[in-house]
């Protein structure tokens, strides 16, 4: 299916506007991405850092503090105070490391490492709680303790302390691996973004230029459709656009040359009807101008012929004058068809029915016919539309193109066929007036409906282009086809009743 030109346009518009989303929505999805990292960074693996090592510092205080009371360096109440203070203050920082654990573990990569450092942060927070016991027999409140408890005690404590101590290094440590890994994997990620950004960005760069070739291309015809109308318009009026596509600059250069072929064909109209003006405009000076002369000589060879026949002269001088008689009535005969050719009215129109006009035509021609040796014969169609016409006039060129075409055949005789049909692809009626004569060269085709052009040498070159006037002021057309030793085929179109183009 061929889309409308808006349509394309608005395809490779909508091609842009997609590609470009995507370029954009790719754009976003990494950002997003790399702020989700650096987020993480920031609020999460740097606080987790900060956390551990106060953890540690504390947890390296709180060794110090059970190796001195350990060696039965006793315990004073500052130190009491302190070591609690220091306990209480794991026991809140842990609290806060696994709120920030927890905030953390759903987003996306890092889920896997959040829930195994929760899990060991759970673990401390629990070794926290197991200890308060021995850090209350270790450092109490008022009382001493002995040097046996003491070194037992404390023994015990340094190194459940010590185990805890090393899950905080471990956990410490691992949280500076996860910041250097995701340090490293956001520089990774942010280089593949630029060139993956590039990537798409020439990629949307290289569809806006196809989809601008293809708005060109599609739009060049208009180019071939101005350069058409300023070679028409310089009176080139035979040229022709060529317009392949399908959508509407397809039916527009198909309805330009339509225009085109409609100016020239009216052009052709135009100069066929001041060749015919002019010639008409000769010929009726030049009859005019001969036909008192041709009366005079005509009477006074009448006069001459009888005078000879009193005297009783020769019959050779009554033969002389017969043929000078004959010689004038010929040439009276082309004076009077220059002024039927100069002189042709404007078709007084009626409804007519073609075939009863040729019937009776065919009628009146049988006799000259048949003295030719010219089989006559006709196919009418019936129920034929009826024609607005002048029956004189019609009756005028269908003669010319009948008497023609027996003058063609009269060396050898043949068949002069008549048939009416009706008009493919229009509202009107055809004329074919077909003979087997000895046909027109393709040489002289173009000339024929030209005044005063004739292929016989006693013609006067005016019974065509008369015939083609008359059809014409019908608002018909005639067209000639012909091919040497084989006969002419004339086609009359003449246009039903209504359907005359009046312009």
């Amino acid at each position: 299916m061929r889309h409308s030109i808006s349509a394309r346009i608005f395809l490779g518009f909508l091609v842009v506007v997609i590609a470009f989303g995507g370029v954009m929505g790719y754009t976003f999805s990494r950002m997003h991405r790399l702020r989700q990292d650096l987020h993480l960074i920031n609020k999460s693996y740097l606080q987790l850092t900060l956390i551990l090592a106060e953890l540690r510092t504390v947890q390296g205080n709180l060794l110090n503090a059970i190796a001195i009371a350990e060696r039965g360096g006793g315990t004073s109440k500052l130190l009491h105070t302190q070591v609690r203070g220091a306990c209480a203050y794991r026991k809140r920082e842990v609290k806060l490391a696994l709120s920030v654990v927890r905030r953390s573990e759903g987003e996306g990569r890092t889920g896997q490492f959040m829930a195994g450092l929760g899990q060991e942060l759970r673990e401390l927070g629990r070794g926290l709680r197991q200890n308060e016991p021995l850090f209350d027999q270790l450092f109490p409140m008022h009382d001493q303790v002995d040097a046996q408890t003491a070194e037992r005690v404390g023994g015990r404590l340094h190194r459940l302390e010590g185990k805890l101590e090393a899950q905080i290094r471990k956990a410490r440590d691992a949280v500076k691996r996860q910041v250097t890994a995701t340090a490293r994997q956001v520089e990774v990620d942010q280089s593949n973004a630029i060139w993956a950004i590039l990537v798409a960005m020439l990629i949307t760069v290289l569809v806006s230029l196809v989809v601008t070739i293809g708005s060109q291309l599609t739009l060049r015809p208009l180019k071939t459709l101005v350069a058409g109308a300023k070679r028409i318009g310089t009176g080139a009026y035979s040229h022709r656009v060529e317009v392949r596509s399908r959508d509407e600059l397809g039916l527009l250069g198909r309805e330009f040359n339509s225009m085109a072929a409609a100016i020239e064909e009216r052009e052709q109209r135009l100069i066929r009807s001041e060749r015919m003006a002019a010639a008409g405009q000769i010929a009726s000076h030049i009859t005019h101008e001969i036909r008192n002369p041709l009366s005079s000589i005509s009477l006074n060879t009448e006069l001459l012929d009888e005078e000879l026949e009193e005297q009783g002269r020769a019959a050779e001088a009554h033969n002389l004058c017969q043929a000078i008689r004959r010689e004038v009535d010929r040439l009276t005969d082309i004076t009077e068809e220059y002024l039927r050719f100069a002189r042709l009215p404007r078709p007084n129109l009626k409804l007519e029915d073609i075939n009863e006009i040729l019937l009776d035509l065919l009628s009146f021609v049988a006799g000259e016919m048949a003295s030719k040796q010219v089989e006559l014969t006709h196919e009418l169609a019936a129920e034929l539309p009826a024609v607005e016409a002048d029956e004189n006039q019609l009756r005028q060129a269908f003669l010319n193109l009948l008497r023609n075409a027996g003058e063609a055949m009269v060396q050898r005789g043949g068949t002069l066929r008549v048939l009416t049909r009706a008009a493919a692809g229009r509202r009107g009626v055809e004329v074919v007036v077909a003979d087997t004569g000895v046909g027109i060269s393709q040489e002289h085709l173009p000339q024929l409906f030209e005044p005063f052009f004739s292929t016989k040498e006693t013609g006067t070159g005016l019974g065509l282009p008369l015939t083609q006037q008359i059809i014409q002021e019908h608002g018909g057309t005639i067209e000639v086809q012909s091919t040497p030793g084989q006969g002419t085929v004339f086609t009359a179109y003449l246009p039903a009743a209504g359907h005359r183009d009046i312009t």
